[in-house]
């Protein structure tokens, strides 16, 4: 078997990491889980997306948190809002450059509405 480097493992480890909250999540969680779980899968490719724009990012991986406690607001039960992002983790080839890890959280703090702050941005490479 081919000797795994440790940016292989990391992004291993985010995956199932991602894949044991979603579980997590269903189980535990009331309604919703599986709509929710569809939205952060769509929200993660989209901002994956972004971040392979970026000049000198080839790779990416992105996992994203989302707010459990949801206010309806007076919606009611079928038109319950997405949940807000809680939090963005990206895995990048660059990411421990300062300039790419600058545009990366800057972007993605644009496009989520979140503060940089809630942004954390690795390499990879």
């Amino acid at each position: 078997m081919k000797k795994l480097g440790r940016n292989a493992w990391i992004l291993i480890l985010l995956g199932l990491l991602g894949a044991l909250l979603l579980l997590l999540g269903g189980l535990l969680g009331g309604g919703g889980g599986e709509e929710d779980a569809d939205y952060a899968d769509y929200l993660e490719r989209r901002a994956r997306r972004l971040c392979l724009s970026i000049d000198g990012v080839k790779e990416a991986e992105v996992f994203l948190t989302l707010e459990r406690d949801v206010k309806t607001g007076g919606f009611s039960d079928s038109q319950t809002p997405n949940p807000a992002v809680r939090g963005v983790a990206v895995v990048c080839t660059n990411g421990d450059a300062p300039r790419i890890r600058k545009a990366v959280t800057e972007l993605l703090s644009a496009a989520l509405g979140i503060p940089s702050s809630r942004v954390r941005v690795a390499g990879n490479g």
